[in-house]
């Protein structure tokens, strides 16, 4: 399936081998082609994505007054208390970009990562 996959493993840092066990790269694929250009338009004036905070919600913070906003599904709600931010937008880029996911279909990663942790010597 995916070529050298233990050779692309190996690049990732502690943190991205984390998002890597976690989401799985069907959900990091998602998560960068669909979900981002869905909600970045929609973004608040002057905001950027952080990533996906420790409830598990896509969360922004707005660079001049530091307010946070988090996805609702369907809109940005300002977050009435900061979360920390558990996964960094550019992490899961990163990861994206190491295992060439553009290359591939959703459906052909669904459990590349489960089939690669349970046998590989990582």
């Amino acid at each position: 399936m995916i070529s050298n996959i233990q050779e692309k493993y190996d690049q990732l840092n502690s943190v991205q081998k984390d998002i890597f066990a976690g989401y799985g790269l069907r959900q990091i694929k998602h998560f960068i082609e669909y979900c981002l250009p869905e909600v970045q338009p929609l973004l608040p004036e002057n905001s950027v994505i952080e990533g996906i905070n420790t409830s598990g919600m896509v969360q922004a913070v707005q660079q001049d007054t530091r307010k946070c906003y988090v996805w609702d599904g369907t809109t940005w709600n300002v977050s009435a208390n900061f979360i920390p931010i558990m996964d960094t937008t550019d992490d899961f880029q990163l990861v994206w970009e190491i295992f060439d996911l553009s290359d591939y279909e959703l459906i052909e990663l669904s459990h590349v990562h489960r089939d690669f942790l349970g046998n590989a010597h990582v």
